[in-house]
């Protein structure tokens, strides 16, 4: 099995699982090319998965205060305390 392999970014990331599926679904690869070119595109998709599942987190602490948007860190609201 190929090492995990690191992603500069979710776009970059996004990209090799495009270029995969794409090999995949050509039928062009061998047998044990298509099972290193699918673990690989699981991890990529469990990756893709916790940057979405973060920015989704940041997204739902933006909050209007004082007539202005302010966006407050997602570290000051991890302990569960209501953000006001």
């Amino acid at each position: 099995m190929p090492p995990k392999k690191k992603y500069k970014d979710f776009e970059t990331a996004l990209e090799r699982l495009e270029e995969i599926t794409e090999s995949m679904e050509s039928g062009d690869s061998t047998l044990e090319e298509s099972i290193d070119l699918y673990t690989e595109g699981l991890e990529i998709a469990k990756y893709c998965n916790s940057k979405l599942a973060e920015a989704e987190k940041k997204i739902k602490i933006i909050k209007e205060k004082g007539g202005a948007l302010v966006e407050l860190s997602f570290e000051s609201s991890e302990d569960g305390s209501e953000i006001d």
